[in-house]
């Protein structure tokens, strides 16, 4: 009887112990298999300051934007007393709304003081960042615009358009860090070709390249230092010429279903058919303006 106990008593240790083995290889598999979880909140918002995110607008959400640029702030010059360094004056103002169609694409429509541009945008993040996975997240954002302005030069319908396509690179380096490139073509319909570069010669021309760089730097758990620069791809941009890269720096602020950023950018264009092409203030000449860009966010 006690050998028959010893032998049933090794039996069932040997099948509990084969079962966890079992239970720990099937356990296994399935966390090998499962996919890398997606990184999420590389930015805060749709846009830094001049340069779009990665970040599309959520499903069924409406964001309503409103960004504003002051006149130059020219330190130091007798005319910045008089402006209160730009605050008297609004270079441009921007209203816009968004949409999320889904978590991954989203489209948009908004007006401008500049030339009173009225834009149309699409944005598709098609690549998502993972976590032990692939390291960065992509999008493509185009967009389409129109200048309602009454006198602008370019007297045909067709010569008011212009459009945008850009992909957008971005990675979330760790809790702190997120960075993004952004390629980018504009293509206007009409410029004007009569002006000469006054060292090179060349003219203005229809189609430009562009590279963006963007940062955040998360400072506290509900604030950050957000910066992008455009580099154009234009001889006639190049030194010697009255046009400049935009380039911006700012504090971001998330407070509930808000994000607020205050910033500082030589640029008056707000979106890139504007800042690319023509931002003609300098930083080293005090041409910088104080902005600020708010969102407010409803789901449906």
């Amino acid at each position: 009887m006690k050998f028959l106990l010893i032998v049933l008593s090794l039996n069932l240790s040997i099948s509990i112990f084969a079962q966890n083995d079992l239970l720990n290889e099937l356990t296994s598999e399935i966390n090998n298999s499962a996919e890398p979880s997606k990184v999420s909140s590389t930015f805060k918002g749709i846009r830094l300051i001049n340069a779009n995110t990665i970040e599309t607008t959520k499903k069924k959400t409406l964001e309503f934007r409103i960004t504003h640029r002051f006149g130059n702030m020219e330190i130091g010059e007798p005319i910045a007393y008089h402006t209160y360094y730009g605050l008297d004056n609004a270079s441009n103002i921007r209203f816009s709304f968004d949409y999320g169609l889904t978590d991954k694409i989203s489209i948009g429509l908004g007006r401008s003081k500049t030339l009173e541009n009225i834009d149309g945008n699409f944005k598709f993040r098609f690549l998502e960042q993972k976590k032990d996975g692939l390291p960065l997240s992509v999008a493509y954002f185009t967009n389409a615009v129109v200048s309602a302005v009454a006198d602008a030069p370019q007297n045909k319908s067709v010569n008011r358009w212009s459009f945008t396509h850009q992909l957008i690179l971005a990675s979330k380096i760790n809790s702190a860090i997120s960075l993004e490139v952004l390629p980018t073509f504009v293509h206007r319909n009409f410029v004007d070709n009569t002006q000469l570069h006054p060292i090179n010669g060349s003219i203005d021309e229809n189609d430009i390249f562009a590279l963006g760089f963007g940062g955040r730097l998360k400072i506290s758990k509900h604030t950050s230092i957000v910066v992008d620069y455009f580099l154009p791809f234009s001889e006639f941009r190049k030194k010697g010429n009255t046009f400049y890269e935009a380039f911006g720096v700012g504090m971001e602020f998330e407070t509930g279903g808000h994000v607020f950023h205050v910033n500082l950018t030589n640029s008056e264009g707000i979106i890139e058919n504007d800042f690319i092409p023509y931002t003609n203030s300098a930083w080293e000449k005090g041409e910088y303006k104080l902005g600020f860009n708010i969102s407010r966010v409803f789901s449906f």
